[in-house]
Parts: structure tokens; C-alpha cells; sequence
């Protein structure tokens, strides 16, 4: 009888194992989406923006993506993108086929007189059904609360993640909000437009306002320490396996500590599971693209 466990269990591995090489072998492609002009609010040029689609045949299991730009010309020799040299790669967001907003790369204005762009750079996607181990689960953590979870698969990947009680959720949030001085330095590193980086200002103050809302009881409060930007999203499931709806989350800091605030419809048992699904490097796949010839608005 065991024998056959065994191989039951040996089917089962090998049919993950396969899986994941055929999603890993997927025919993905990265081709130009919208392009857009930025401009300012006194009417002046701001730089371009340059859609990103993604196919395959399994697109619908990529749950984030980022991307880095190598090179960017316009068709009289403008250069549209200079990398700094202390320029770290770009955070994954969150990504959905047919999504409202497409992926976009931001770059410099082209010249007056151009009518066409070269874009090269490569997408990294990542697909959480290529790694069991992208996604770890932690029952029975809502009774271990101000205490950082204690998991060798956490440690190997330099990550601390520490549920929280609402009182240091709030403290930490007071300690760990990022200033208007860190956001513009954030988003210049990662060569984000200016139109953009005051957007992303915007929307801060505009949550940080909506935030006098203390946590409740179906709150559930979580800081990640990820210094390597590893930590995709934070949810909660029954014992069962079943996501509790949540009617309202967000995360608030920067790349190495970010707090995670999930209000749930009800008060989480006692028995919930916290689902902290993380990218590795077999759960990434890297598509380079070379858009030639890209027509200019």
C-alpha cells in the first residue's frame, strides 16, 4: 500500500514539475501598446509613455511584472533614456490581462522632428504557478502577533514579516511614512516621470488623509521587512484554503519596510491562515523585447 502512495505521490510531483516547464517554455511576447506624450500642467512636454502588452498562452497566470529599459532612441538620434549608476531594478505591480492601465515605460521627450522610436529592454513576469514555494502559508498567526515569523524559507530570502496588533501597526505607519523628499527620490531612480511622481504624491496624501480611520477587529495588520523587493502580496485565507473577502486593503512605506493593512467583511478566526506569496527565481520568467519603428502621437 505504501508503495503505491509512493508512486501516487512521485505522478504527482512529476505533473507539477512538467507543468511548470511548459508554462516556463510559454511562447510569451511583449509588444508596444498605447504611446502617449506627457505633458505638464503649464502645457509643456513631460516625456512619453510607452504601453507594454503581454501574450501567451498562459498570461492569465502572471500575477506581477516589472521591466527595465536598456536602450531608447527616436528616429533623429535622440537619446530617450539614461540609466544612473545607482538606479535599482523597479518594484513588481500587480498585473492582469486586459487590466484598464497597461504597463508603461516611461522616457524622455522625443525630438520635435521625430516620427518614430527604438525601444529595447526586457519584462520579467512573474508566475507563482512555476514555484510551490512562491506562495507560503502561516496558520495560527493571528496568535503570534508583535512577533516576527520564525520560518527558514523567510530567513533564506532575508525577509522578516511580523503581524501586527493596532497599536504598533499605527505606531509603525506614523514611523514608516514616507515623505514627499522620499517619493521623489524614489520614482527618479526608477526613471519615473515627473507627472507621474506627483500623482503618486497625490494619491499618499490623499490615503494618508483617508487613514484616520484606526484598525478595527477585522483588521489584519502585517510588516514586511523585504529589502529585496520579494514580497508581491499579502492575503488571508480560511483553514479551508478559501479567501475571506476583504472589502478594502492597501500597503503603505517603501521597498524595505512596508506595512500591510487588510480590512476583512468579518472578524478573522482564529484559525485563518496568512498567505504571503513571494517572488523567486523559478517563479520568474524574463521576456526581452526590441519595439522597432514604434509610431510617435
Amino acid at each position: 500500500m505504501s508503495c503505491v502512495r509512493m508512486q501516487r505521490g512521485n505522478l504527482v510531483t512529476a505533473a507539477i514539475l512538467v507543468a511548470a516547464s511548459l508554462l516556463a517554455a510559454e511562447d510569451w511576447k511583449v509588444t508596444p501598446g498605447n504611446v502617449e506624450e506627457e505633458r505638464s500642467s503649464d502645457g509643456r512636454a513631460g516625456g512619453l509613455a510607452v504601453g507594454l502588452r503581454v501574450t501567451g498562452g498562459s498570461v492569465a497566470e502572471v500575477k506581477a511584472i516589472r521591466w527595465r529599459v536598456k536602450s531608447a532612441r527616436d528616429d533623429r538620434g535622440s537619446n530617450l533614456y539614461m540609466a544612473s549608476k545607482d538606479d535599482k531594478p523597479r518594484e513588481f505591480e500587480e498585473f492582469a490581462p486586459g487590466r484598464r492601465q497597461e504597463p508603461r515605460l516611461a522616457l524622455s521627450s522625443p525630438a520635435r522632428e521625430a516620427s518614430s522610436i527604438d525601444v529595447a529592454g526586457e519584462v520579467e513576469l512573474f508566475v507563482p504557478a512555476l514555484d510551490p514555494a512562491a506562495r507560503q502559508r502561516f496558520a495560527g498567526f493571528l496568535g503570534r502577533l508583535d512577533r516576527p515569523l520564525a520560518v527558514s524559507a523567510l530567513k533564506s530570502a532575508k525577509l522578516e514579516i511580523t503581524p501586527l496588533t493596532a497599536a504598533v501597526y499605527t505606531e509603525r505607519e506614523r514611523q514608516n511614512r514616507p515623505s514627499r523628499e522620499d517619493i521623489f527620490a524614489e520614482g527618479r531612480k526608477h526613471g519615473v516621470s515627473e507627472a507621474e511622481i506627483k500623482q503618486a504624491m497625490a494619491l499618499v496624501e490623499a490615503l494618508s488623509a483617508m487613514g484616520g480611520e484606526a484598525p478595527g477587529e477585522n483588521s489584519v495588520l502585517v510588516e514586511a521587512k523585504d529589502p529585496d523587493g520579494r514580497v508581491i502580496s499579502v492575503d488571508v485565507v480560511g483553514a479551508d484554503g478559501q479567501e475571506l473577502r476583504a472589502p478594502s486593503r492597501g500597503s503603505t512605506g517603501l521597498r524595505e519596510v512596508k506595512l500591510f493593512r487588510i480590512d476583512l467583511a468579518e472578524k478573522p478566526p482564529a484559525d485563518a491562515v496568512l498567505v504571503v506569496t513571494l517572488r523567486t527565481s523559478r517563479s520568474v520568467v524574463t521576456v526581452p523585447f526590441r519595439f522597432q519603428g514604434v509610431a510617435l502621437p
